[in-house]
């Protein structure tokens, strides 16, 4: 296996001080491999009170193996192997619930969700593709939606995203990491073209190696440390629960109709809903649109007629943060030293944690998969000329 090293990473690693701006999963997961593998200097500063507060702790909670971009499919079972059977020193329950998932397509989307599927049952994962009608004896209430199959995924399913995130934090911290929380980053101090420090209102750390997984804040932290210009856009996501209704069954898999983009799944008695919208806005908090609800209101009546006129109880937003090509950005920045990328996981932070952790950690010590590596490299964003 090549080594990927920075040209500043020299001599024992095991010395080295690395600074991770974030406590979500892409910078939880990344401390905690990088703990796991033997480098204890390891500070995490999260600007909130407790981490969690943004994306990482305002999603879905659900775990999908099929996706269609080859790259981040690949992660994406490497991270639900890895919530399946956890490490057995994990200090929380997850409740990772495999109630399955179910993957609609009409005739113009199908072809390229079989060809996913065939991929994914290829490298090992369970999917059987599914009539409609077989799809609406399992859940009723898809009669009379407008699609004509589905792939069925009974490995997908939900986890408790809270646990999660803090069993990443609670095993680094564990082995020697530390976690600041209400620690906003003011600067980012760089000497001879290499990052060695950060500064928050209070405090300076000194780092060998500062890694960025700020989320949506991603691109300011790169501007802080004038690091490559690397294209990455926050993007609001509403969610809605409905009030209890006698007739969901809580054995009900996810259901996601990626012909028109909108999923529901079981929860506290009702459903959750998205209508998968994706509007661009600044990093920071969310407050619900009402045109989200309008959207849902509108995409209900026409995916699923047996849904219509539910009763929502509440709703949230949050933001997911992608690169143009929809894949992750994880890697040393092609300009400023020291500096590592790991952003843009675009919502499926709950699945690939532990796989983007994995390859962030081993890229940063020297140890990555050349090939993994290179498809979410920053570098892919910087003209050859």
């Amino acid at each position: 296996m090549l080594a990927i090293l920075p040209s500043n990473w020299e001599g024992n690693t095991s010395t080295r001080r690395c600074v991770i701006i974030g406590a979500g999963f892409a910078g939880a997961a990344t401390a905690y491999y990088l703990t796991r593998f033997g480098l204890s200097r390891v500070v995490v500063l999260e600007q909130e009170p407790v981490a969690g507060v943004h994306a990482s702790g305002r999603n879905a909670a659900m775990v999908r193996q099929v996706v269609y971009d080859d790259a981040i499919a690949a992660m994406a079972r490497e991270g639900a192997s890895f919530l399946q059977q956890l490490p057995t020193d994990w200090p929380l329950p997850t409740g990772f619930e495999q109630s399955g998932s179910l993957l609609l397509a009409d005739a113009t989307t199908a072809p390229k969700l079989q060809q996913a599927g065939r991929k994914a049952a290829d490298a090992g994962v369970p999917v059987q593709w599914r009539s409609i009608e077989h799809l609406r004896q399992h859940v009723p209430v898809l009669a009379e939606a407008p699609v004509q199959a589905g792939l069925w995924c009974p490995t997908d399913g939900v986890v408790d995203i809270h646990n999660l995130l803090q069993g990443y934090l609670n095993l680094a911290v564990a082995a020697g990491a530390e976690v600041r929380y209400a620690s906003k980053v003011r600067r980012i101090v760089v000497r001879g073209e290499a990052v060695r420090a950060v500064q928050t209102e209070e405090d300076e750390f000194e780092a060998d190696v500062l890694v960025n997984a700020a989320g949506a804040w991603a691109g300011e932290v790169g501007r802080l440390a004038e690091a490559a210009d690397i294209p990455l856009t926050p993007f609001r996501r509403h969610l809605f629960v409905t009030q209890e209704l006698p007739w969901v069954e809580a054995s009900w898999p996810i259901v996601w109709d990626l012909a028109h983009d909108i999923y529901f799944r079981p929860e506290s008695g009702g459903l959750l809903l998205s209508p998968c919208d994706e509007t661009p806005h600044p990093p920071g908090s969310t407050v619900t649109d009402p045109a989200a609800l309008e959207m849902l209101a509108e995409k209900v009546t026409r995916c699923f007629p047996r849904l219509s006129s539910l009763p929502i109880r509440r709703s949230w937003s949050g933001l997911r943060t992608m690169a143009p090509d929809h894949r992750f950005v994880i890697g040393w920045d092609p300009m400023r030293k020291g500096f590592f990328w790991v952003a843009g996981l675009g919502g499926h932070g709950v699945t690939v944690g532990s796989s983007v952790g994995r390859l962030a950690a081993q890229s940063i010590l020297g140890n990555a998969d050349p090939p993994r590596a290179f498809a979410a490299s920053p570098d892919r964003f910087i003209t050859k000329l």
